[in-house]
């Protein structure tokens, strides 16, 4: 009996996340970025067994082209989700040119009010921390000064530079 209820407590949050309508989640999403007008466009939509990967998507930023990525995956498991964003190129014509190979962002129940971020970019390795609760973003970046548009809103540290700020 009791090794029925287990199975029973295992099984059904993970059927409910297999049969989890994930597009209409990533819709969703969409809906509310537009209301900061922001728009993803171009993009299409594959779903996988506990997520979905965007391919080619654009993002733009008040009609503007801001980004573009040639894939985003999101892996969720409720108690901890992971997104990948794989060649992030950032749009030609803003101040600094920007590229990275690889983003991720790891949220876990273990640290329900914090989002780990790790990554490989044009500025070097990047590893970092966005504080949910106190609103504060914490990036570590290993060739941040090198780069002239973005000096100045990037403190040295002894791991290289930093950036912070709240939102």
């Amino acid at each position: 009996m009791v090794r029925n209820m287990v199975v029973l407590l295992i099984a059904l949050p993970l059927l409910a996340m297999f049969f989890m309508p994930k597009k209409e989640l990533y819709y969703l999403l969409e809906k509310r970025l537009s209301e900061q007008n922001i728009v993803i466009s171009g993009e299409t939509l594959q779903e996988d067994l506990f997520g979905f990967t965007v391919k080619h998507p654009t993002l733009y930023l008040g009609g503007a082209p801001v980004a573009a990525a040639k894939e985003i995956s999101l892996w969720s498991l409720w108690i901890y989700t992971k997104v990948n964003l794989f060649d992030l190129q950032i749009a030609k014509g803003l101040p600094s040119e920007l590229s990275a190979e690889k983003l991720s962002a790891v949220h876990s129940i273990g640290s329900p009010f914090e989002v780990r971020l790790v990554g490989e970019s044009s500025l070097g390795a990047l590893r970092g921390k966005i504080q949910l609760k106190a609103r504060m973003i914490h990036l570590d970046i290993a060739k941040g000064g090198e780069n002239k548009a973005l000096a100045r809103y990037l403190k040295k540290s002894e791991k290289g530079w930093v950036y912070e700020s709240r939102f």
